[in-house]
């Protein structure tokens, strides 16, 4: 293994806590970390770097410092005054983090940096802001099918629920909806285009209930934008349609005013405007005195035919199982999941098929437009486990000229949480994949990988009380370069607060 990088990771959280009076009364939370990764080539092992928000670079070795402030203000009086609501308080809640890295090259970046109107059910949300999207476990998962937090949060404005909201006074029936309106960075292949995305989540049972039913919809599309290098069969003189007039077809993913539009070309009408894309979700959850068991499947959906379920089984199963009354003991194992991700169907082999009315290669996180595929500042959006040229060995990264050369897979996914000595916190990930190339232009071999990571975390008195952080990380197969690597940090919050 390479010699560790020396390097200082300093963050710097601050964060208000507002109780239910007039601002009289506030907590603050700060802390700062320092640490340290280093890796047995110049790759960064796959579970170190995967779906951690862009944050963590693909090289190794390399160092990172994150400074940050988070805090919330109650903006309305709540102590029952002549025109005041109990318990309805309105509620602005910021967050900023910057992380700059140092390594093979140097980087700034801003993973999160938002600001939050919240009121009762209902939330507003400017900026950037870390979230998986997609009934999933949101912990130890492989990743969430289309929004795993792989990549960099993409600045947007967010109106929805805070949570599940009820309907009705009885609660049976909930929701957890948002929709939203972001803003891709310029690339060197397009700029000025848009984000797109919605979700609505039912949830029948209560809070309480012994049985809850999940399913919703959660849909993403990147469209408008210019370029001057993309193909003139698929953009009047490069530019997509993105106009306000043409956001109802986003929105509700329609064909209209297309075919005598000359703004357009015949592939927004044929194909929608915009790359569109998302997940349906079904999920049950059993949750008894001391176990919570929670069974889901995201169905991949990347055009009309996966909307119409023609691409099954595609998608992302889990189950997971939570230990809900741990008993302080030597060992206790709090959590267990197992996912299974198939993404080979793609509504059949060939785009055009003898023996079925629908066209098939759906060519998943792929778009002739958006030549840069499902991705953002160089990462996948969606599962880490659909891979792009770069991440690859070299004896596959010119198997085709498509942004994601990886997106037929089969992945067997197995995660674990665990607490040992009553305070050490332990979490396990090993990840196996069958790797099969795209459709119609085939990985040779079928390369085999496995992945795994083990981390663990322990509180400790030095500074006046910190946590120390270190975790391993392996790859072995045909699809990355082998590699070993190792993280290590030291993190100190300190608590304060005003009255």
């Amino acid at each position: 293994m390479k010699q560790l990088y020396p390097i200082l990771l300093t963050g710097f959280i601050f964060s208000h806590t507002v109780f239910a009076q007039p601002l009289s009364r506030q907590q603050s939370r700060f802390y700062a970390e320092i640490g340290a990764l280093a890796s047995s080539t110049d790759r960064t092992p796959f579970w170190l770097r995967a779906n951690q928000f862009g944050s963590v670079p693909l090289s190794a070795p390399f160092g990172t410092l994150r400074v940050g402030v988070a805090g919330a203000v109650l903006l309305s009086d709540t102590t029952g005054g002549h025109h005041a609501r109990r318990n309805r308080p309105w509620t602005l809640e910021y967050q900023v983090e910057a992380v700059g890295n140092v390594g093979k090259s140097s980087q700034l970046l801003v993973p999160e940096a938002y600001v939050k109107l919240a009121h009762r059910g209902i939330e507003f949300v400017a900026g950037r802001r870390r979230e998986v999207i997609g009934l999933v476990d949101s912990t130890l998962s492989s990743g969430s099918y289309a929004w795993s937090g792989n990549a960099l949060p993409i600045p947007k404005v967010q109106f929805g629920t805070r949570g599940f909201t009820p309907l009705g006074r009885r609660g049976w029936l909930s929701i957890n909806g948002f929709i939203a309106h972001g803003w891709y960075a310029k690339t060197w292949y397009l700029r000025h285009s848009f984000l797109h995305q919605k979700s609505l989540i039912f949830r029948i049972g209560k809070p309480a209930s012994t049985v809850r039913v999940y399913a919703g919809i959660n849909h993403h599309v990147q469209w408008g934008g210019q370029s001057d290098y993309i193909d003139p069969k698929f953009a009047v003189d490069g530019k997509l349609p993105g106009r306000l007039a043409d956001f109802p077809n986003v929105l509700f993913a329609i064909r209209t005013n297309g075919l005598n539009n000359d703004r357009l070309t015949s592939f927004d009408y044929i194909n929608l405007y915009g790359n569109h894309l998302g997940s349906i979700d079904f999920a049950g959850e059993l949750r008894f005195p001391a176990v919570n068991l929670f069974v889901y499947h995201q169905h991949a959906f990347d055009d009309v035919t996966g909307m119409f379920f023609k691409n099954l089984p595609d998608g992302l199963s889990g189950i997971r199982l939570r230990n809900t009354h741990p008993v302080a003991s030597g060992f206790q194992l709090n959590e267990v999941l197992l996912e299974f991700l198939t993404t080979l169907s793609q509504s059949g082999p060939t785009l055009y098929q003898t023996n079925k009315p629908w066209k098939g290669a759906d060519n998943y996180f792929n778009n002739s437009q958006y030549r840069q595929g499902w991705t953002y500042q160089d990462r996948v959006i969606g599962t880490p486990f659909l891979t792009r040229r770069q991440d690859i060995q070299a004896a596959y990264q010119n198997s085709s000229d498509w942004a994601i050369v990886n997106n037929r897979v089969q992945v067997y996914h197995a995660a674990l949480r665990a607490t040992l000595a009553r305070q050490i916190d332990l979490r396990v990930k090993l990840s196996y994949s069958r790797n099969y190339g795209i459709p119609e232009v085939f990985l040779a071999g079928q390369p085999r990988q496995l992945s795994t990571l083990v981390q663990v975390g322990v509180p400790l008195r030095w500074l006046g009380g910190s946590y120390l952080t270190a975790a391993l990380s392996a790859d072995a197969g045909q699809l990355y370069d082998d590699a070993v690597g190792g993280f290590i940090g030291l993190r100190k919050t300190v608590w304060g607060g005003t009255k």
